[in-house]
């Protein structure tokens, strides 16, 4: 069967070279590429053609390749046929040379042998042709060679190509068979996990939607890799995205443990930018970095380099080669990740408009399949990928760092810094405004200043205070492209704050645009984790209710969790002041046994009232502060390790330690849940209040406060009993926990439960 080979992945993959630059990261490609190709286009006369499809079959080393590609003109000028391709450009014009990017003149080559040899031709004409995407203006390079010299070239970079080809196809063939042959690397199944390994791979198959609620237990990391590798088919692409760095260990550990039992697929971890680069600097540019320096000459080298000696990419392995070879790292994983067979990322990955690998999700070559873990976060997650906001410091700044390159950027901004005047008025009487409709002036200002900063960075090969203009460049970025996503499901909100300006474009509910990527790009999706409840909730809130659902039970003995509801204590806002006693006294009380607690609260502000009245007390005390970096973070979770004295953690619900952290036997004896949960209410979710409202009537409340709030609650108990031998204690203190509306959304293990009026009732139980 012959194999088919695009020319420009082709050439690209061969011939790429030069630095990474700027115009690597722009969107002048996605944005003004077609517009300008077609602006070209338009000039041809009558005789010449645009986009014309070619193709033709070789034979190399007793295999058949069909070389194919869409010829962005076929001229036909005063009777000489010309061969162009088109390429749109941010640089300066005079910078480019015909041998600037080769895998641009390499493409243009093989469309003109193809053509050549098609037509029976001995010589062909060639012109590669750089436009300007500031003015359209192009640059011109033309040459003449023969069919027997372009023959030369094209097949000394095709045979370059079939080794690599061969590498992939070998990789391919071992995946395949080392799947179809692996076992699952446990003697036994856990309750639960077989339906759910069962659910998955049917799911998979039938390319569909499916929720699961799988209990901490169950053994869900393994389940759902296992049983989607098992589904997986030759154009098959699995990606298993998280929501946090630390979730990504689960599926590596899972990963790790397939591969010692015999699996071998190309498997990459895609770690942020800030924790894998290899060079501490913001701006991947030749001027900034040293690795961005001739990085596509020596990418080729490199992927054939980790390729040949790894099949698990982790961080170190990408470092590793990355400094072996001098390239950025973070850019040799978005890469190499185009060869993977399992992706392990982030959400933004898959889902965000924004994300680099999106171009998975808009391409045929690949069939995505994906699994969603720990996907309660998601709604939240979600909304603020399809969310943006301007301040009017930010085009102030703006406008004192750019005035001296180019002076028309001061009057582009005065317009912008005008339009942002018209809200020092309306705020002044409110605190926030709100309204269905964009800012069409505001955008239309915005652009206006994003294409004159475009010209500033192209004609400027230095700027001074470069990382704060590049940050609110990609700000202004960001906020035109969630306007051309903008609907019934967005808000304009005005703010001030210290007579900051703020204008943002907040989306309320991104369901749409999820199922939207679903039912485009996605052949079979899992969502999964431990708290879908209510999972009406959910598969509203991400799938607009499409989909099935699967509830699995808790394989965990439910007398190991103890549920100790205070139902005297009231946590509300006014109510604050006069709950710390009571708090404290249950603190107090816990601390008899000893062991290691987390003390789960509201916000930062309620957990320093609370904090603030312990006096010397015979604990160790572990306080969360705001902004914890990863080793402060990792200190903290080191201590919950000791047992050799009895600690308390003072934390915030929804925070790093309220989920995705293991505290397993003795390195956590109990919790205490301080309120239910509720988001703020503000401004803010009282829109979002309004929204649900009107959508799920009777249900604005809850969509908006009550389901999210209790989410983190559930989370939260939910650090207490992490495997079958663990045992512990769960205080909640709110009254509201015994009204049927929240007793509605405790999950089936939670029977464990006792109602106490007091402390003295906590002591006898904890007896």
């Amino acid at each position: 069967m012959a194999k088919t080979i695009a020319v420009k992945e082709l050439a690209y993959f061969v011939c790429q070279s030069g630095n990474l630059t700027a115009e690597f990261f722009s969107n002048h490609d996605l944005e003004t590429g077609k517009k300008i190709h077609e602006y070209h286009q338009s000039n041809y006369n009558e005789l010449s053609k645009k986009e014309v499809y070619i193709k033709s079959e070789f034979s190399l080393s007793n295999e058949t390749y069909i070389l194919h590609g869409f010829i962005d003109g076929v001229l036909n000028i005063n009777n000489k046929l010309i061969i162009e391709e088109i390429k749109s450009t941010s640089l300066d014009l005079d910078e480019i040379t015909l041998d600037y990017h080769q895998e641009h003149l390499a493409q243009l080559k093989i469309y003109g042998y193809l053509y050549a040899i098609n037509n029976g031709l001995d010589e062909v004409n060639l012109r590669l042709t750089y436009i300007s995407v500031v003015d359209f203006v192009p640059k011109v390079f033309e040459l003449t060679t023969t069919t027997n010299e372009l023959e030369e070239f094209v097949m000394s970079i095709l045979e370059e190509y079939i080794i690599w080809l061969n590498l992939l196809d070998e990789a391919s063939k071992v995946k395949e068979e080392t799947i179809a042959s692996i076992k699952f690397p446990f003697k036994e199944k856990r309750e639960g996990q077989q339906k759910l390994m069962s659910a998955v791979y049917q799911n998979m198959l039938n390319e569909d939607i499916l929720f699961s609620i799988a209990p901490t237990g169950i053994g869900k990391t393994m389940a759902t890799l296992f049983a989607a590798l098992k589904s997986l088919k030759s154009k098959d692409k699995l990606f298993y995205i998280t929501a946090k760095g630390s979730g990504k260990n689960a599926p590596l550990d899972a990963v790790e443990l397939l591969s010692k039992n015999g699996l071998k697929m190309k498997t990459i971890d895609i770690t942020a930018k800030r924790k894998i680069c290899n060079c501490g600097k913001k701006n991947c540019n030749p001027d900034d970095c040293p690795f961005a320096i001739g990085f596509f000459n020596r990418l080729k080298a490199a992927t054939f380099d980790i390729f040949k000696s790894y099949d698990i990419f982790s961080r170190d392995v990408i470092l590793k080669i990355a400094n072996t070879h001098n390239i950025c790292a973070f850019e040799f994983s978005l890469y190499l990740s185009y060869f993977c067979d399992l992706v392990i990322a982030d959400y933004n990955y898959v889902f965000d408009p924004k994300a680099h690998l999106i171009r998975y999700f808009d391409d045929d070559k690949y069939k995505p399949k994906v699994l969603v873990d720990e996907a309660h976060n998601l709604v939240s997650r979600s909304k603020e990928m399809y969310s943006a906001t301007i301040f009017e410091s930010d085009i102030r700044l703006l406008r004192k760092r750019l005035s001296s390159y180019k002076p028309s950027v001061r009057k582009l901004c005065n317009k912008a810094i005008e339009i942002f005047d018209k809200y020092h008025d309306i705020l002044a009487e409110k605190a926030l405004f709100v309204s269905l409709e964009m800012d069409l002036e505001l955008n239309k200002a915005l652009k206006h200043i994003k294409e004159r900063v475009d010209e500033i960075l192209i004609e400027n090969k230095t700027l001074q205070n470069k990382d704060e203009i590049l940050d609110i460049y990609f700000k202004i970025l960001d906020f035109l492209r969630i306007a051309d996503y903008y609907c019934d499901t967005h808000r304009m909100l005005g703010k001030i704050n210290n007579d900051d300006i703020s204008v943002s474009y907040n989306c309320l509910d991104a369901s749409q645009f999820l199922l939207s990527t679903i039912k485009e790009s996605i052949y079979g999706i899992t969502f999964f984790s431990a708290t879908l409840y209510p999972i009406t909730y959910y598969m509203d809130l991400l799938t607009k209710g499409n989909g099935k659902y699967l509830q699995l039970l808790s394989p965990f003995n439910p007398d190991n969790l103890q549920i100790i509801i205070n139902k005297e204590i009231s946590t509300k806002y006014i109510d604050r002041e006069a709950s710390v006693d009571t708090i404290l006294e249950t603190i107090e009380t816990l601390s008899k046994k000893e062991g290691n607690y987390i003390i789960f609260f509201p916000s930062y502000t309620y957990l320093n009232m609370v904090y603030e009245k312990i006096d010397n007390p015979d604990f160790e005390c572990i306080v969360q502060t705001n902004n914890l970096d990863e080793d402060e973070k990792e200190r903290i979770i080191d201590k919950f390790k000791t047992t050799t004295n009895t600690k308390f953690g003072f934390f915030v619900m929804g925070g790093v330690f309220s989920e995705g952290i293991d505290f397993i036997g003795e390195a956590l004896s109990g919790v205490i849940i301080v309120g239910v949960g509720l988001p703020l209410v503000c401004d803010e979710n009282n829109i979002l209040k309004d929204y649900f409202e009107e959508k799920y009537p009777t249900k604005g409340f809850d969509y908006a406060y009550v389901y999210p709030g209790f989410t983190k609650v559930i989370q939260a108990v939910g650090r207490v009993i992490r495997d079958g031998d663990d045992k512990g204690v769960a205080v909640l203190m709110d009254n509201r926990f015994t009204h049927l509306r929240y007793k509605q959304l405790m999950p089936p293990h939670w029977k464990n439960i006792k109602l106490i009026t007091n402390n003295y009732l906590l002591k006898k139980i904890l007896k």
